[in-house]
């Protein structure tokens, strides 16, 4: 009688569980690539800047982390919120065209490149006693809205096909309806502001902690 390894079947098992993952979520994967390359390409540049700009960035960096130390805290909520509230309200807008796809797919990659650029400007004024900062104070937030933001690039990425589709079709059928269109950037946006609201408490707990240079 032959004996079948728990492990061996264990792993197969989770294997075709990624591959279905995959399968159903390539767009999703694809567009975290693309954010993943903004990072890398924001690191680079930051990297790569000359003496005046990096004296600029220093100056930036600076006052970025004053302010948010001597802001109340509704008002780094409201701050922070509106730059990844913003790239929601321009995809929402993008979803309606039919032509959106490539501004669609370059919003990861802006904000990727924003991410990596402040980040590395952040880690290169202040070396590692910035890891710190960055890991609890700027990444958990960056994360969840960036999560947010891919998810509705792939619900942009659909209607716009749908009406792409209509389009040349010359039909009136709607594949994707604009009700859930609609919710699903609801719950993106209240995401967008609860992650906020997460990384504005986080600063107003563990901000004064961190000593950076």
């Amino acid at each position: 009688m032959l004996r079948t390894n728990p492990r061996k079947m264990s792993g197969r098992r989770y294997a075709r569980y990624l591959a279905h993952y995959a399968r159903k979520n390539n767009v999703l994967i694809v567009l975290a690539m693309i954010f993943i390359a903004g990072v890398a390409a924001g690191t680079f540049m930051a990297r790569i800047a000359d003496g005046e700009t990096t004296s600029a960035i220093f100056r930036m960096v600076n006052g970025f982390i004053e302010s948010r130390r001597d802001t109340a805290m509704m008002r780094n909520v409201i701050f922070t919120s509106s730059s990844s509230l913003a790239f929601v309200a321009a995809l929402f807008v993008c979803g309606f065209c039919a032509i959106s796809q490539p501004v669609v797919v370059l919003i990861p990659f802006l904000r990727g490149l924003g991410f990596g650029f402040s980040s590395a400007a952040i880690y290169m004024s202040y070396g590692m006693s910035a890891a710190g900062f960055l890991g609890l104070l700027i990444v958990p937030d960056m994360l969840i809205s960036t999560i947010a933001i891919l998810l509705c690039c792939r619900e942009s990425l659909r209607l716009s096909g749908n009406f792409w589709r209509m389009m040349h079709k010359n039909t009136t059928e709607e594949d994707y309806p604009i009700k859930i269109y609609i919710a699903r950037y609801v719950v993106a946006a209240v995401l967008c502001v609860l992650s906020a609201f997460l990384e504005s408490a986080l600063h107003f707990a563990f901000a004064n902690h961190f000593v950076l240079g």
